[in-house]
């Protein structure tokens, strides 16, 4: 006999409560399953009441029914909703039918010579704003000029430039333009100013992104009007860097794009063929709303012990009103009343370090993802901010747009560690839609002993892992391990300076192994495969499969007592800025070891092996196969045996590794391989990536 709510068994001992929760429920009821609640936060708070009356709710479950549960604003859970370390409470939902949803539905369609226009609704007597419209499950494409690629600027001008001695600005704010090359922006010419404005240009610049509010254009000069915080000195706005422009009229010309008129109140949208209205659902965000749930404890209190199980988070947001910009910078010129809605601007960011996440973990223990989904979102999916054996596994998170996950901080806080934590088993795809600079994850300062493990990581353009978050040899990233990952097409040409892992500051113990890592294409110069970037010290980085990166298989810019052991680093590409071609490479000279290269297969068509500084920085190269397919190894214009007279390779090859199918990405050895002989010992590159039923739904 099944009773739902609480439950006793024989003997008078007490079971775990059982709660339902159904989108066609009501908070009025008793929440079960005949009659469930409507909200997650009322089974919830259904759990409280009974922990303030004394009873025990380990090992409680809510069954969350399919449908959408509309979410209006963060889900929070604190030290009062936690289960035990062997008994969690339990959030269950049907996989992919039971959705927590941040969006609302757009009404009201009507179609006018093909293009579907609505009024926008309003909230407060103004019309809601929003930067992704998501149709049909799929996230339609903000109108943009070009449609396809990018534009370089003929000039850049700033008002009041940063110092670049003292990295001060004599303004929080300065007017920044961007002069474009004749013809590049003749659609310009018509907007009328205040539609402009709610247009917006992004600037890609190096491993940076910003989008900027167009305040106006001049034809006769061809200058885009903007203002902004000061450009770093040390990543400005260039010649060479890529720019597009987004929402504005003109550029509203293709099945698939929208556009926000918000002088009109109006939003317009140009379907995919065989798209009808009758049919079709077009969801945005709810404004503002970044984060649907939130676990959110102290040091002393921590919240624990709480599982979700097949759930989705769904639809939120990202633009906040000129975000990033210190208060005495805020200028309510641009868009107008900052308590209003309207167009955001974004100040650049490595790796998007400002983005929040849909779920977030504060001080938070034991917390698990299991087969759940975060998609169609505006920022990063998961942030495991300050946290202690927390997982997401088995779970998707895609459609992004910012990165996947966060674990860690910026700041250094050893109070505040994030460790023992867990991503297995995941795919973490299609990021960087609305930040372009942000990462598939993100392992930043205060984090040890964190496990990256068998995710399949991919469609990005910036960097695919980045680990560590300080600029020279400090920071608190310890002992985090990076294993048996799928890292691919990452850049796509629209960055630079990435790699499909990259490193900073002191990382001890910190391994990167047995990941495939490929298709790394950056726009300029830096799309390395493996890259230990500034102050990276005390890295392992053994039996990983790089192949087709641009500028470098692997890449230190400075770093000590790295080891770079038994990879296989294949084709890399030349430079797109310079054309020259070289596998491995290092950048700045210093004193101390800056690491070790043993025991790896490099082959490669083109160019020479090495860069210049690989002969002049303190490194231990030894023990390597090489195999250029023209036939001729060069090393610093040294052939291999004048080389080995420098004191570098000894014990090193010349010689065809045979692969068995290198044009099909086969880089398993024949018998008969010469890499035996240089110590090299074979690894099982196919155990990269995601496992069981994950496997036939990564791409």
């Amino acid at each position: 006999m099944l009773f739902f709510g609480l439950i006793f068994l024989l003997g008078g001992s007490l079971k775990a409560a059982e709660f339902y929760v159904s989108p066609q429920g009501k908070d009025s009821n008793p929440g079960t399953k005949e009659a469930p609640f409507s909200t997650l936060c009322r089974a919830r708070d259904a759990l409280r009441d009974l922990k303030k009356s004394g009873k025990d709710t380990s090992g409680s479950t809510v069954f969350l029914a399919e449908g959408e549960y509309s979410i209006a604003d963060p889900i929070l859970f604190g030290p009062e909703d936690s289960g035990s370390e062997n008994a969690p409470v339990l959030y269950k939902g049907i996989p992919g039918k039971s959705i927590l949803s941040g969006g609302i539905s757009l009404d009201g369609w009507r179609e006018e010579n093909g293009i579907w226009v609505a009024n926008l609704p309003k909230k407060n007597g103004q019309p809601i704003y929003f930067e992704q419209l998501f149709v049909n499950d799929h996230r339609a494409i903000r109108a943009r000029y070009p449609n396809k690629g990018f534009l370089s600027p003929e000039g850049i001008k700033e008002e009041f430039p940063m110092n670049p001695k003292t990295r001060k600005a004599p303004k929080p704010s300065t007017r920044q333009d961007i002069i474009a090359k004749k013809g590049d922006l003749d659609l310009l010419n018509s907007v009328p100013k205040e539609e402009l404005k709610f247009g917006q240009l992004i600037v890609h610049h190096n491993w940076d992104t910003t989008r900027r509010i167009i305040l106006g254009y001049d034809s006769n000069t061809r200058t885009v009007q903007m203002k902004g915080t000061p450009m770093k000195t040390w990543n400005p706005w260039r010649k060479t860097s890529l720019y597009c422009i987004e929402n504005v009229r003109s550029a509203f010309d293709q099945p698939g794009e929208w556009f926000y008129d918000g002088c009109a109140g109006k939003v317009y949208y140009h379907p995919l063929k065989g798209e009808k209205i009758g049919n079709s659902r077009l969801i945005v965000p709810r404004s503002n709303l970044i984060e649907l749930v939130r676990f959110e404890g102290t040091k002393d209190n921590p919240v624990q012990s709480i599982r979700f199980e097949g759930l989705t988070f769904a639809y939120t947001d990202s633009p906040r009103r000129l975000a990033m910009m210190k208060p005495a910078a805020l200028d309510p010129s641009i868009t107008g009343p900052l308590d209003q809605p309207g167009p955001s601007q974004f100040e650049p960011n490595q790796a998007a370090a400002f983005a929040l996440a849909v779920i977030s973990m504060d001080f938070a223990n034991n917390v698990v993802l299991k087969n759940c989904r975060i998609e169609h979102i505006g920022e990063y999916g998961i942030w495991f901010k300050a946290a202690r054996g927390c997982k997401i596994l088995d779970s998707i998170i895609q459609d992004i747009g910012a990165g996947g996950v966060r674990i860690g901080s910026s700041r250094v806080d050893k109070y505040s560690l994030s460790h023992f934590n867990v991503v297995d088993n995941c795919i973490i795809r299609e990021g960087g839609r609305v930040h372009a600079s942000a990462t598939g994850v993100w392992i930043g300062n205060n984090t040890e002993d964190n496990r990256l493990t068998h995710n399949d990581i991919g469609d990005f353009f910036y960097t695919g892992v980045s680990a560590g978050w300080n600029w020279g040899y400090a920071g608190i990233a310890f002992r985090n391990i990076i294993e048996y990952n799928r890292i691919h097409d990452i850049g796509q040409g629209a960055l630079a300076d990435m790699g499909g892992v990259y490193t900073l500051g002191t990382s001890t113990g910190t391994r990167v192994c047995n990941n495939v890592i490929c298709n790394i294409k950056s726009f300029g110069y830096g799309g390395w495969g493996l890259y230990t970037d500034e102050g990276s010290e005390g890295i392992l980085m053994e039996n990983n499969l790089v192949y087709n990166t641009t500028d470098g298989s692997f890449h230190q810019h400075y770093g000590r007592n790295n080891i770079i052991r038994n990879n296989i680093l294949v084709d890399s590409g030349p430079n797109p800025q310079t054309g020259v071609s070289r596998q491995v490479a290092a950048t700045r000279i210093e004193n101390h070891l800056s690491f070790t290269f043993e025991n790896n297969i490099i082959y490669w068509t083109g160019g020479d092996a090495i860069n210049a500084n690989v002969n002049k920085a303190k490194i231990n190269i030894r023990s390597n196969l090489w195999w250029n397919t023209e036939g001729k190894a060069e090393f610093g214009k040294k052939s291999h045996e004048d080389w080995i007279k420098t004191g570098k390779d000894e014990g090193g090859l010349v010689a065809d590794p045979l692969f068995i199918n290198p044009e099909h990405q086969d880089y398993r050895l024949k018998k008969n391989s010469p890499a035996f002989k240089i110590g090299f010992v074979p690894f099982d590159f196919t155990k990269a990536g995601v496992y069981g039923s994950m496997k036939t739904i990564a791409p």
